[in-house]
C-alpha cells in the first residue's frame, strides 16, 4: 500500500493552496474555507513563504472554545505558527509519515524557494495509499 506513496508529493497537489495574511480575520478564512470547501488555509509572508497555517482545528481550539469574535480576531492570533512543510519534491510517503507522527491532516508544500505551491490533505493521502484514487484523478477533481 505505501509503494503507491513512493512519488514525490507534487504529483498528489490538485489545487493552488489558499493563502491569507496575519491580519486577514478569521471570519475571512472561514468564509474562504467555506466556499472551497477546504479544512485549512496557509498564512504567508511578503515572499509567499509559510509562516503559519489555520485549520479546522484551530477554528474549533483556540477561536470557538475562547469564545473569540471572528471579524475581530486575526489569524496571526490564532494560527499554528511555523508549520512542518515537506518539499513538493519529497515522496508522498514522507509527507503521510509527518502527518501522522504530528497528528496533522494538512500540510504545506513549498518549492525549493520555499513558496508554498499547495497544501496535501491527509484525506488526499490515504485514497491514494488505498488505491481509491489514482493521481490522474485527483488532478482532474481539483
Amino acid at each position: 500500500m505505501m509503494q503507491k506513496l513512493d512519488i514525490p508529493v507534487v504529483s498528489l497537489i490538485s489545487r493552488t493552496a489558499i493563502v491569507m495574511r496575519e491580519d486577514n480575520t478569521v471570519a475571512e478564512a472561514v468564509e474562504r474555507m467555506s466556499t472551497e470547501n477546504i479544512g485549512s488555509v496557509v498564512i504567508v509572508d511578503d515572499a509567499m513563504r509559510p509562516i503559519g497555517i489555520f485549520t479546522e482545528r484551530d477554528l474549533l481550539m483556540r477561536v470557538c472554545a475562547r469564545g473569540l469574535d471572528l471579524g475581530e480576531t486575526r489569524l496571526g492570533e490564532v494560527m499554528t505558527r511555523d508549520p512542518i512543510v515537506v518539499r513538493e519534491d519529497e515522496l508522498a510517503r514522507k509527507a503521510m509519515e509527518a502527518m501522522i507522527h504530528f497528528g496533522f491532516r494538512h500540510i504545506p508544500i513549498v518549492d525549493s524557494r520555499g513558496k508554498v505551491v499547495g497544501v496535501l490533505s491527509l484525506r488526499d493521502l490515504s485514497r491514494v495509499a488505498a488505491g481509491e484514487v489514482d493521481v490522474d484523478e485527483l488532478h482532474s477533481a481539483g
